[in-house]
């Protein structure tokens, strides 16, 4: 836990709240020291199933600009050193084991856009705002947006909203397939929890094979997903929890997941 975020726990879902929604959380170097910390602690915690993301009113304002001036005047070798690091905050979102949801509400900027992306699942609030801002300030993609946006919302929607550094409201990316779900801000994060309780009630092990599946088979051709299916299914078939579903079912009782 830092001054910067929280990672608070809800039964089997943990919450990492954001701790600066006054200053819109930017995405600073100690913000991404933060964000990874707090992931490894929730990956390392086999009590917490889901973990949702959350910066209260603000999600997130993006690359702390003024605070990354410091680097950049010292020239290339620093600048993309630094870009690097910034990296690690989508790069542990990204790669989290487990499933996570971003709960946004007020502004997803630039970087804090891309981390509500790197998530399985978006929830946002109808007045929520969505900006790939990196045109406005001279620059192009960073934190993963390039390819993460595309992934969601494919290549045009992709194109128009970073060329264009236009800003859309949650209703909006909702429709162009930006987030999975909108609703009212003032329902964003008790939404956020139905989805990661329906989620936690699941086998660990099943979903984080099936995030890691998901993830891999949407890089390939579908031949190639077929292999990657076949192997993971292979040991989840011959692990505990699969046996004792089929079990359960022949028995007509309820699974008693070990991973529970």
């Amino acid at each position: 836990m830092t001054r910067l975020m929280r990672l608070d726990r809800d039964g089997p879902v943990g919450i990492l709240r954001f701790l600066q929604p006054g200053k819109r959380n930017p995405y600073s170097i100690g913000f991404v020291d933060a964000l990874v910390e707090c992931l490894n602690d929730a990956d390392r915690d086999d009590s917490i199933r889901v973990v949702i993301m959350t910066g209260g009113e603000h999600f997130s304002s993006g690359g702390d600009l003024v605070g990354f001036q410091t680097e950049i005047v010292k020239g290339a070798r620093a600048t993309s050193e630094m870009v690097d690091r910034v990296h690690d905050g989508g790069r542990a979102a990204y790669l989290f084991r487990k499933p996570l949801i971003a709960a946004v509400c007020g502004v997803a900027f630039g970087a804090g856009l891309s981390l509500a992306l790197s998530a399985d699942i978006v929830v946002a609030a109808e007045d929520a705002r969505l900006c790939e801002v990196f045109a406005r300030v001279g620059g192009c993609p960073d934190t993963g947006s390039s390819w993460l946006l595309q992934q969601r919302a494919g290549a045009g929607v992709a194109r128009m909203l970073v060329l264009t550094g236009r800003e859309i409201d949650g209703r909006t990316g909702k429709e162009l397939r930006v987030v999975e779900e909108c609703v009212p801000a003032a329902q964003v994060e008790a939404r956020a929890l139905e989805i990661a309780r329906e989620i936690a009630a699941h086998p660990l092990f099943g979903m984080q094979t099936a995030k890691r599946v998901m993830r891999a088979a949407a890089e390939c051709s579908y031949l190639e997903a077929l292999d990657i299916e076949r192997d993971a299914q292979s040991v989840l078939l011959c692990a505990h929890d699969f046996p004792e579903a089929m079990k359960a079912f022949s028995e007509k009782r309820k699974p008693a997941f070990k991973d529970r």
